[in-house]
């Protein structure tokens, strides 16, 4: 019995896990979001005292969230667009555009991706005694941005797969069934 890998199944399952753990992870942030607001109000207006750290662990939260909605809304093409190009063009040409539009923003989130690790870099050097509580340095908090630009990237190049798919002839976004196959080499076309 032959076992063969298909990279682009693999890469899609990837995709589609990756989904699944952001997801949870954005649900678990805004509970503990909820949570500590709640029980600062709770401790500021019945007790008169509070978690010293609260706001601000409550402020990283809010980054963190912000970022998983915009690894999600990758996923789920929610990223504002500008329709009125593509609303005038041919259907055939939508997915070059695509192609296009996807390569640019890989470069941009690649290139984001990098900064945001030299500054989770820089904090971690010239911060590390900002301390949120106990002894966990606030600088800690912001990898989520070089988490989240890469996501962005890897979302955008796993669309960019579709569309050469698109162009090549696919008529959906793959993979819808576990069946489909794709040889891209073969297939494209020019018309």
């Amino acid at each position: 019995m032959k076992i063969t890998l298909n990279p682009f199944r693999i890469l899609f399952a990837v995709d589609k896990l990756l989904l699944k753990v952001e997801t949870f992870l954005l649900l678990l942030t805004v509970i503990t979001l909820l949570v500590f607001a709640f029980l600062q109000v709770v401790l500021r207006n019945v007790f008169d005292s509070g978690i010293h750290w609260a706001d601000v662990f409550n402020r990283l939260l809010v980054l963190w969230i912000g970022i998983f909605a915009a690894t999600i809304a990758a996923k789920e093409n929610r990223h504002l667009s500008l329709e009125v190009l593509t609303k005038f063009l041919p259907e055939k040409a939508k997915p070059i555009i695509g192609i296009f539009i996807n390569l640019f923003v890989i470069v941009v989130a690649a290139f984001l991706t990098k900064a945001s690790m030299q500054f989770f870099q820089d904090q971690l050097l010239y911060e590390a005694n900002d301390l949120l509580f106990e002894n966990v340095p606030k600088a800690y908090f912001s990898i989520i941005f070089p988490i989240g630009f890469a996501l962005i990237c890897f979302r955008y190049f796993v669309k960019l797969l579709e569309d050469i798919y698109k162009f090549a002839g696919g008529d959906r976004a793959y993979p819808k069934k576990s069946g489909d196959a794709v040889d891209i080499s073969v297939k494209i076309k020019m018309k």
